[in-house]
C-alpha cells in the first residue's frame, strides 16, 4: 500500500453520491433507502463528537519534517457524513491550550496538490483518515526550543465536540500541517 501524503483527509472512504442534491423521498416500509431514492443513498448526518473516537496510525519521517496518520472512527450506530479538515488543537501536559502553534488546513497532499477533501460516508466501525505534519528543526532566528505536546483534540468538520488522543511531539515554527 502506497504512503498517504499530507493532507490526503478521509482518502479511504468513498464520496457520497448525490452529495449535493437535495433529499429525496423516504423509503416506504420493506423498501431500502437505495430503492426509494432511485440507486442513490441518502446523505448522512454529520459525525458529532460522541460517535467518534481518534486513534494515531503510522508516520513517516525525513530532513526534519515528521507526518503522523490519524484515523476518526464511527462507534455510532448510524452512518454519518464527513466533508472538510477536521479542527485540530494541541495541548500541553497540564491541558492547556498551545496557541502559539497554528494549526493550517492544508488543501491536497505532495500526490495531488491543491486537491479539496471529498465528502465521505463513515458506516459504523468505519474510519476516516487525515494527515498531520511538522517540523522538529527550530527556527534559528527566534526559536531555541520547541513547545511540547501532551495531547491532540480533534474536532469534525460541522461540529463542535473534541476528541482528544494523548500524542507527545515537539513542533517547531509555531505550525502544524493538517
Amino acid at each position: 500500500e502506497r504512503s498517504r501524503g499530507l493532507g490526503d483527509v478521509y482518502k479511504r472512504q468513498r464520496p457520497i453520491p448525490g452529495a449535493d442534491a437535495t433529499p429525496g423521498p423516504l423509503p416506504t416500509p420493506g423498501q431500502t433507502p437505495t430503492e426509494a431514492t432511485g440507486g442513490v443513498l441518502p446523505a448522512a448526518m454529520p459525525c458529532k463528537g460522541p460517535q467518534l473516537t481518534l486513534a494515531a496510525g503510522d508516520g513517516d519521517a525525513g530532513a526534519g519534517n515528521r507526518v503522523s496518520n490519524f484515523s476518526l472512527q464511527n462507534i455510532g450506530t448510524q452512518t454519518c457524513s464527513l466533508t472538510g479538515y477536521p479542527t485540530v488543537t494541541l495541548q500541553d501536559t497540564r491541558g492547556r491550550t498551545l496557541s502559539s502553534i497554528r494549526a493550517e488546513q492544508s488543501p491536497g497532499s505532495y500526490f495531488r496538490q491543491g486537491q479539496a477533501p471529498k465528502p465521505v460516508q463513515l458506516a459504523p466501525r468505519a474510519k476516516a483518515y487525515f494527515e498531520m505534519a511538522w517540523s522538529v528543526v527550530p527556527n534559528e532566528a527566534m526559536q531555541k526550543t520547541c513547545p511540547d505536546v501532551a495531547t491532540i483534540k480533534v474536532t469534525a468538520p460541522s461540529d463542535t465536540a473534541a476528541v482528544s488522543l494523548p500524542f507527545s511531539f515537539s513542533p517547531c515554527g509555531g505550525r502544524i500541517r493538517v
